[in-house]
């Protein structure tokens, strides 16, 4: 009686743990397959910081000069997976910490285009950039950095990235500045918005372009 007693008390302790354990771990085999294969957004509304972008899904076009002075237009971006940034040479803090996860992205990914715009057209020649460069190993052909006109550079980062709330039109005394990092797919859609100089989430950038690079 006590053996059968004991088996039933086992046998129900056994029930109860699989009750609680299969959804645990069928939750937890659903949510790794998501974070692996599961897909991004695409922001493609007009109402909100960070989740705006042309209605038609087309980014602005543009014609800037990398740090080698070759003429860089939209063209760039065609069937890549792009991660486009902000910055500027002179810049003490924010910046570097940018750059140096950029850099971590550039070695991670070889099929990832990377494109740093400048806010500071006057001081980054192409020359001023390619020296800069060198401090992050930076590969031209894969990592662009990019100078231009300054009302179009700022256009672009306001009306294509949207990634400042800020008004402005670019003359001599507008200014901006962001930490943030965008992913960009192979139709120039905007799939995420992350903080540079956050590794966390540059380890979250990094397992988004394995997303992108799983819809291709």
């Amino acid at each position: 009686m006590k053996i059968e007693r004991s088996y039933l008390l086992h046998s129900w302790k056994l029930f109860l743990a699989l009750l609680i354990g299969l959804p645990l771990i069928a939750f937890t085999i659903v949510r790794l397959l998501e974070n692996k294969f599961g897909k991004l957004p695409v922001y493609a509304s007009t109402t909100t910081l960070g989740k705006d972008h042309n209605t038609n899904g087309q980014l602005p076009s543009f014609v800037f000069t990398d740090q080698l002075g070759r003429t860089v237009t939209n063209s760039v971006m065609n069937n890549r997976i792009v991660v486009a940034n902000y910055f500027f040479t002179s810049c003490p803090l924010i910046c570097p910490k940018m750059m140096s996860q950029l850099e971590r992205v550039q070695g991670a990914n070889e099929g990832v285009l990377i494109l740093s715009f400048t806010v500071d057209p006057t001081r980054d020649s192409p020359t001023t950039l390619m020296n800069y460069g060198t401090r992050y190993d930076v590969h031209p052909n894969t990592w662009r950095l990019l100078t231009g006109d300054k009302k179009s550079l700022y256009f672009f980062a306001r009306k294509g990235l949207f990634i400042t709330a800020t008004e402005g039109d670019g003359g001599e005394t507008d200014f901006i500045h962001s930490d943030r990092l965008v992913l960009l797919d192979t139709h120039q859609r905007i799939r995420g918005y992350y903080d540079g100089t956050s590794p966390e989430e540059v380890d979250e950038l990094l397992n988004d372009i394995k997303k992108l690079q799983n819809e291709l």
